[in-house]
């Protein structure tokens, strides 16, 4: 039985023995690296997509994080609700990032429903159309949530210490305004997208 009226033991890091698995490197006849890690017999499969996108790739702040975000929310041929019900329906998890330099599309799901999420997830890459409506809410939410995170003051240090280590004017230190959100437009997006 545990006695928490003792402290645990303290290890120190540097004495633990940790081995990555090792991986499998290949390359699709497409020119693409994949790298391929075998962990087991599990079931679950991750698909981890990554462009290089971001803000060192854009010209007019935040159009890159606002069309990775838009990605999920229409193409030609579904809306933004039909491509959330086909992940939910097969228990996957569709989520999309921008950092600095990178762009990313990780699915989480079993590997049973690949041949399913798989063509809407190429769909979502080459078929977003970013409706006006979605790109409206989008950017209602997202000044909503600076308004709050600008109370915080952690999250007004990591955008004032960026900006002081790179300069304002820099991709680095560059960091979301209530009027970047309302000078965004779909233009912008498909000009980025493109």
């Amino acid at each position: 039985m545990l006695n928490r009226k003792k402290s645990p033991e303290i290890v120190d890091a540097v004495e633990f023995h940790l081995q990555l698995k090792p991986y499998t490197k290949f390359t699709l006849d497409n020119g693409v690296e994949v790298y391929s890690l075998h962990a087991g017999a599990q079931e679950v499969v991750m698909v981890e997509l990554v462009f290089f996108a971001g803000n060192w790739y854009e010209e007019k702040n935040i159009v890159a994080a606002t069309t990775n975000f838009m990605l999920k929310n229409g193409t030609k041929q579904k809306t933004a609700f039909a491509i959330n019900e086909h992940f939910e329906f097969h228990g996957a998890y569709l989520n999309r990032g921008c950092q600095n330099e990178t762009a990313t599309m990780t699915l989480h799901t079993l590997g049973k429903h690949l041949p399913k999420l798989l063509p809407v997830m190429s769909e979502l890459l080459t078929d977003s159309i970013f409706p006006e409506d979605e790109l409206a809410i989008y950017k209602q939410n997202q000044k909503q949530r600076l308004t709050i995170n600008l109370k915080k003051c952690d999250f007004v240090a990591n955008r004032l210490i960026d900006e002081y280590l790179f300069g304002k004017d820099h991709p680095y230190g560059k960091y979301s305004s209530a009027a970047d959100y309302d000078a965004i437009n779909q233009a912008d997006l498909i000009k980025y997208y493109n």
